[in-house]
Parts: structure tokens; C-alpha cells; sequence
């Protein structure tokens, strides 16, 4: 570490509230959503952790279908005995048949394994893009004759239609930030989307589909990007634990609006702000895991505490579930 950063540190900076420095503990193998809901995850601690004895050996299935986009790799797994360290290697569950199927008679596609231990792909590339408002149905069978079986039904798409940065006194729009849809990977670099770090409330205003709940997300994108803010509660070793990703607890958005909390950003540099509309499967999952452990909180947050995660999986645990997304690629620069 520079000598600079070690003095700025020193000094410290404007303090944030505890829960943005809450992680979320390694979930096993059953949430693919540390890469598509941007869960910020830690890996010191085991999947076995989350299972009571009774659940090793359980089947683990977690895939996450997004409204849109191709059928997406389903990952199988089994829960690990807590004296087996945890590998993906350890894990995973070779040589099943895995099958999606639109119903109530859709099409069916087969799946195989990839060269990622436990990783299953569809068959055919292009394969299906997963449909609004339309149910389908996981089938898995392992080696051992074991079925698992999950259904989702899609939400509708989420379009956002305005992502807006508002004066934080009244509220007033100062200016409307350009989307990938106009500028791709240029966004990042659009005047209007260079954020002062703290300074104005992003707000993201949609038609709300009818779903359960949302989820909002954020990628800081660039790896080596200095801090743009440094808590001054912070001992030295805090700072090489804070994720450059992370997501918020289940949201309700009933007027069809959310804003990202500032104290959600440690990062200067690019961003990708991603806000999701949640299945009834991918909600009850994320309202249950438990709340110290899920990322930045700051209101309307939905569910309780509970004791064990909420799976709709039947013959064994995790997630089939789906999605749909929308998303902005903003800048953060620090204060003058």
C-alpha cells in the first residue's frame, strides 16, 4: 500500500453506516446469483455452515433464468459433510440428465455437462430465450436415480424508464443519465453519467411489473480503482475485505422507483447498477437468508428472520427461479 493511502487513511473520511459493511457468507453451490443478482460473497465461510447434519448428501440445483436472455447453466451439486472441505471438485454432481422444458407443452431442452465440475450447459447453442409471464419446469435425474424437480413462472420484462440524478434537498431532477441502449460501453464515459461520489440521489423510475420484489445490484468495474470514501471506524485489514460487488435485501418499490444508497459505493472508477424483479422462487430465497448476512440494507426491506433458507425445490434444495433486469453504467469520482 502507497504511503499516500496509508496517510488519507490515517485521517480518515466520512463515516457510513455499519450494515454496508455486513458480507455475505459463501451460500454453497446453490446461488449462481453472486454473478447474476451481483451478491458481494466472502469464502471464509463453508456451505456447510448453512445445513443442519440432516442435509448432507442433499442435492443442490441452482439456476436462474432471465427474461430475455438465453436459457442460462444450471449447476448440481450435493451438500458436503462438515468434516469435507468445501471444492467446487468436492461437490459437484457428475453425469446427471438435466432437462428445461416450456409448459404446459413447450419445447424441451437437454442439457450437458461443460468442463466446470457440476456445471451443466444447454445442448444446443443458440438455444431458447427465456419468455415473459411464461412457466418452466427443471427436471434432474442423478446417477443414483434421484429426481429433482423446480418451476418458475417469468415476471414481466422490467424496463427502466428514466435513470435520474435528483437534488438531494428537493428532490428536482438535475439531469437524466444516458443507458447502454444508446451508448454501449461508451456510457461509462458519458458526461451526464459522471457521478461526484455523495453528491445527488440516483433514482431509477419504472412501469412496476407484478412481482413480489426487487433487488438492485453493483459491480465496481475496475479492479485496481482507488477508494472514493474511507470510513474512519475502519481498522487497516477492513479495507482488503470490502467486495466490489454487492446487492441489497428484497425491496417492495411500490411506486415504481428505488435509489441506490451511497454508502453501497467504496470504489472510485465505472459501475454497473443493475435492478432486478424477482420470481416468487429467487424472492423467497433472498428474504430468507438471513439479514446480517445480505449485503447493504437501507429500508423496505421485505421478509423476516428465519432459520433456514426458503427452497421451492422438490427431492432437494436451492434455486430454480427467474428474473428479469434492467441496468445503467454510471462513473464515480471523488469529492473535490
Amino acid at each position: 500500500m502507497g504511503r499516500d493511502k496509508q496517510e488519507k487513511r490515517a485521517r480518515g473520511a466520512d463515516a457510513v453506516p455499519a450494515s454496508a459493511c455486513r458480507r455475505l457468507a459463501k451460500r454453497a453451490a446453490l446461488l449462481l446469483l453472486a454473478s447474476v443478482l451481483l451478491v458481494g460473497c466472502s469464502t471464509d465461510r463453508d456451505p456447510s455452515e448453512f445445513f443442519a447434519p440432516n442435509d448432507v448428501g442433499t442435492l443442490v440445483i441452482d439456476g436462474l433464468l432471465m427474461v430475455g436472455k438465453p436459457l442460462p447453466q444450471v449447476t448440481m451439486t450435493r451438500v458436503l459433510s462438515p468434516e469435507v472441505a468445501y471444492t467446487p471438485e468436492a461437490s459437484a454432481e457428475p453425469g446427471a440428465t438435466i432437462t428445461v422444458q416450456v409448459l404446459p407443452d413447450g419445447p424441451e431442452v437437454s442439457y450437458i455437462e461443460s468442463s466446470q465440475p457440476g456445471v451443466y450447459r444447454p445442448e444446443r447453442v443458440p438455444t431458447l430465450t427465456v419468455e415473459p409471464r411464461t412457466s418452466y419446469r427443471l427436471r434432474a435425474v442423478s446417477t443414483r436415480g434421484e429426481v429433482v424437480q423446480a418451476q418458475t413462472m417469468t415476471p414481466d420484462s422490467l424496463q427502466v424508464d428514466a435513470w435520474l440524478l435528483l437534488d438531494p434537498v428537493d428532490l428536482t431532477v438535475v439531469r437524466e443519465l444516458r443507458t447502454y441502449e444508446a451508448l454501449g460501453d461508451s456510457v461509462y464515459f458519458a458526461p451526464e453519467n459522471q457521478l461526484v461520489y455523495a453528491e445527488g440521489l440516483l433514482e431509477a423510475r419504472f412501469a412496476r411489473p407484478d412481482v413480489d420484489a426487487f433487488q438492485l445490484g453493483v459491480f465496481s468495474l475496475d479492479p485496481d480503482s482507488d477508494f472514493v470514501i474511507e470510513p474512519e471506524f475502519f481498522e487497516e485489514d477492513d479495507f482488503d475485505q470490502i467486495d466490489r460487488q454487492g446487492s441489497s435485501p428484497a425491496l417492495e418499490a411500490l411506486e415504481g422507483s428505488v435509489r441506490l444508497p451511497w454508502f453501497a459505493i467504496f470504489f472510485q472508477g465505472r459501475y454497473k447498477y443493475k435492478i432486478l424483479a424477482l420470481d416468487r422462487n429467487a424472492y423467497d430465497l433472498v428474504r430468507s437468508i438471513p439479514q446480517n448476512d445480505s449485503g447493504f440494507s437501507f429500508g423496505n426491506n421485505l421478509g423476516g428472520n428465519f432459520e433456514r433458507p426458503i427452497f421451492h425445490v422438490e427431492g432437494g434444495i436451492g434455486l430454480f427461479g427467474s428474473a428479469s433486469a434492467d441496468s445503467v453504467g454510471f462513473f464515480i469520482r471523488p469529492r473535490p
